[in-house]
């Protein structure tokens, strides 16, 4: 009974470190790793930084993009989930307009950022917004920590 007893402490601490590693080198890789970088690696282009008043008041940060032309539902899903993998995070909750394609919102979280809000119960510190735009014929796209606090 001993070496059973030893054997699962040992595991156990190792499954522990395991753990504490993939959290350290998520906060660092998150923290190397900038909206920009990954609006670049699911190439969007980058059209602004958002300083609207009421991101600067409570800390957070916002970058606004685009792509081309209007995206499926199921395009928009897959690049919202392709911005959350590069920030090291996943999709936590969504919301669209199926019958038309016009927009689609996805709240997600990345242990690789510290500060976080409380959406249904739901810790969320990733927001991405994505809309079709039809006077420019080209799909907005917005990525904001914890949330975006502005029209999108």
């Amino acid at each position: 009974m001993g070496k059973k007893f030893k054997l699962a402490i040992w595991t156990a601490a190792c499954l522990w470190m395991v753990v504490l590693i993939q959290i350290v080198s998520t906060r660092i890789y998150v923290s190397k790793t900038d909206f920009a970088q990954a609006f670049a690696r699911n190439r969007l282009t980058v059209e602004k930084e958002n300083k609207d008043t009421r991101n600067l008041q409570e800390g957070n940060t916002c970058l606004e993009g685009h792509v081309p032309g209007k995206l499926e539902a199921k395009e928009m899903e897959k690049l919202a989930d392709g911005l959350f993998q590069t920030m090291g995070g996943g999709c936590v909750m969504e919301h669209s307009d199926a019958d038309n394609d016009t927009y689609y919102v996805a709240y997600g979280y990345t242990s690789g950022i510290k500060s976080f809000k409380k959406v249904n119960g739901h810790r969320v510190n990733l927001n991405v917004a994505i809309r079709y735009d039809e006077t420019k014929d080209r799909t907005r796209v917005t990525m904001g920590t914890p949330i975006i606090n502005n029209d999108f």
